[in-house]
C-alpha cells in the first residue's frame, strides 16, 4: 500500500522549494528552484511539477504552500517583496495537481512547522520570526494559527519602529524590516564601508554595490568592529520587535528562523539583551527564544502538516 503523503510548498522570495512530506514530518522527496520575482505563481507549480513526476511510490491526499504576502483564503492579496502572475495561487495549484490544497502565509506555515515538528513542538502559544531578505512572522494562539479577518494579521516585519526611517517596500517608513533584515544589513553594511573603506567588509564583498548581509556577517567572524557594529544595531532592533511580540502576545517561545540567523551571536546576542533589557523593565518573565530546529524545512513541513490536516 502506498504511503499517503501530502505535497509541502514553501515560496520565500529567495527559493521556491517542495517537498514530499509523511504525516511524521519526514521528507521523502524535495525540489527547489531560485524565485522568480515576477513570476511566483508559475515557480510554484514548476516545483508541483516535479514533485509530482517523482510521486509514484506514495499517495498524495493534499498540497500545502506557505506563500510570501498577505493571504486571504488561497489568494495572494499583497506581497512586497514578489509579485504573483497569478494571485489565485490556491486555484492555480488546485488546477495543476487536481488535489485539494491549502495555502497560508510563509511564515505562518514555519510557525505551524515548528509546532508540529520543530523547536516549539507541542507548545499552545508560538511566535515565529523568519528574517531573511525580509521579515516575516507567524503566530499560533491556543493552539490556532492567526490570521485576522483578512488574512493579513502578524506582519511584523512591517510594524513601524521609526517612522522617521527608511521607506519600506511594503509602503511605509521605519519598518522592523529596515532594520533588521538581511536587505537592511546589506544596505547599513554598504553605508559602514563606504565610511571606512579598511573594513574587511569591502575586501570580502569586492566593491561596495556588492555587499550582501553574507558579507557582513563573515566579516563580523572575523572580528572586524565595523562589521559587528552594523549586526549590533539590527540586533537592537530585532530586540525590540521582540519586545513588541512579548507585549503583545505573550507566547510561551519565540522561534527565530531564516538565514540571516546564520549570522550567529554578533546579531543574535544584541536581540536577546534587548529583549531581556526590555522584559525586566516592564518586570516580565523572561521569555524564551529558540533557533528554528527545522532549519530552510520549516514551511515545507509546516505546508505539509496544515494539508494533511484539511485532508
Amino acid at each position: 500500500m502506498a504511503i499517503r503523503v501530502a505535497l509541502g510548498i514553501d515560496v520565500g522570495g529567495t527559493t521556491t522549494k517542495g517537498g514530499i512530506v509523511t504525516p511524521e514530518g519526514d521528507i521523502v522527496v524535495r525540489f527547489e528552484r531560485p524565485s522568480d520575482r515576477d513570476a511566483a505563481t508559475k515557480g510554484a507549480l514548476a516545483v508541483a511539477d516535479k514533485l509530482l513526476e517523482r510521486s509514484e511510490d506514495f499517495e498524495i491526499v493534499a498540497v500545502g504552500a506557505g506563500a510570501a504576502g498577505f493571504v486571504e483564503g488561497s489568494a495572494i492579496t499583497f506581497s512586497p517583496n514578489l509579485t504573483y502572475d497569478d494571485p489565485q495561487l490556491g486555484a492555480a495549484l488546485e488546477a495543476r495537481t487536481q488535489l485539494p490544497v491549502v495555502v497560508d502565509n510563509d511564515a505562518n506555515v514555519a510557525a505551524w512547522g515548528e509546532r508540529a515538528f520543530g523547536a516549539a513542538r507541542g507548545s499552545q502559544h508560538v511566535a515565529m520570526v523568519t528574517i531573511g531578505t525580509g521579515i516575516g512572522s507567524g503566530f499560533v494562539i491556543n493552539g490556532q494559527i492567526l490570521r485576522g479577518a483578512t488574512g493579513a494579521a502578524a506582519e511584523l516585519g512591517h510594524t513601524v519602529i521609526d517612522p522617521s526611517g527608511p521607506e519600506c517596500s511594503c509602503g511605509l517608513k521605519g519598518c522592523l524590516e529596515q532594520f533588521a533584515s538581511g536587505t537592511a544589513i546589506a544596505r547599513m553594511g554598504k553605508g559602514a564601508a563606504e565610511a571606512e573603506r579598511s573594513t574587511s567588509i569591502l575586501a570580502f564583498a569586492g566593491s561596495i554595490e556588492a555587499i550582501t548581509a553574507e558579507h557582513v556577517a563573515r566579516a563580523a567572524r572575523e572580528y572586524d568592529d565595523t562589521a559587528r557594529e552594523v549586526l549590533r544595531r539590527a540586533g537592537r532592533a530585532l530586540g525590540v520587535g521582540l519586545s513588541n511580540i512579548a507585549n503583545l502576545f505573550d507566547p510561551e517561545v519565540i522561534v527565530l528562523g531564516g538565514s540571516v540567523t546564520q549570522a550567529g551571536e554578533p546579531f543574535l546576542g544584541p536581540a536577546r539583551d534587548e529583549l531581556a533589557r526590555m522584559t525586566a523593565a516592564q518586570r516580565r518573565r523572561p521569555m524564551r527564544i529558540a533557533l528554528s530546529s527545522l532549519g530552510g524545512d520549516a514551511g515545507i513541513l509546516g505546508a505539509a502538516a496544515l494539508a494533511l490536516e484539511a485532508a
